[in-house]
């Protein structure tokens, strides 16, 4: 068998070498996700709970109203940090993807990988500030409630 018939196993193992890294960052985001997911599943019950009570309580409507804005605008925050999360997830795939294309032709297109991986950590940075707004709003809202009830 001639050399040039024989897969380059060399290339192969840093290609997968090298797809590692963003591997483990796309299974970070995947545990972001499923953070997110689940507060933004909360603050849905929260919102249902708040509706549902509207007129069967003694608290006034404008205190629900109160909560329910502050309810949506943890649940913008949330959905920032999701989409900007699962944009990390395509950039990343498309960096890894980048790099197997690349070994199959021989040629990795280097600005396809910085592009794309740098957008991904563009995208998680946005989807982190995103939730470091909903848990500082969700504090906020936490210490008003604890001093409202203080108060009664």
């Amino acid at each position: 068998m001639s050399e040039l018939a024989m897969p380059d196993v060399d290339g192969i193992v840093k290609t997968i070498q090298s797809a590692l890294t963003p591997v483990f960052l796309l299974a970070g985001t995947a545990g972001f996700l499923n953070v997110f997911a689940s507060r933004l599943a909360r603050v849905s019950d929260r919102i249902n709970a708040i509706v549902d009570e509207m007129d069967s309580d003694g608290v006034t409507r404008d205190v629900r109203n109160a909560q329910l804005r502050v309810l949506r605008r943890r649940t913008i925050a949330l959905e920032i940090a999701v989409i900007f999360g699962a944009l990390t997830g395509v950039f990343v795939c498309a960096a890894i993807l980048g790099l197997f294309v690349g070994q199959i032709e021989r040629a990795i297109k280097e600005d396809w990988l910085y592009w794309n991986f740098g957008m991904g950590l563009l995208c998680l940075s946005v989807s982190l500030w995103a939730f470091i707004v909903e848990m500082l709003l969700a504090t906020g809202s936490m210490i008003r409630q604890i001093a409202r009830a203080r108060r009664n």
